[in-house]
């Protein structure tokens, strides 16, 4: 289960990559950088956490995973305000 959940992450992560890549927009790149990374990290982490085991490097993970899930949202929000000062239209 944590291979699938590994290989699953990378694809999210890949799917995120291309759509920052895809968008003009700054709001439609702002949404793919929300959902996108930290949905594939997240995904990708827990894949991680269950194919190596509960050990010192578990508990790692599960810090790291905590740490992206509160700072996610910074990057998502400095994004936005980097297009809302520059006043960029879609």
């Amino acid at each position: 289960m944590g291979i699938v959940l590994l290989f699953l992450g990378l694809l999210l992560l890949w799917i995120g990559s291309l759509g920052m890549l895809r968008f003009r927009s700054p709001y439609c790149r702002l949404q793919v950088a929300g959902v996108g990374d930290i949905g594939g990290a997240a995904v990708f982490l827990v894949g991680l956490l269950l194919h190596s085991g509960w050990e010192a490097t578990g508990g790692i993970m599960i810090v790291l995973l905590l740490f992206l899930i509160f700072t996610n949202p910074l990057g998502t929000h400095a994004i936005a305000k980097s297009a809302f000062v520059r006043r960029v239209k879609d």
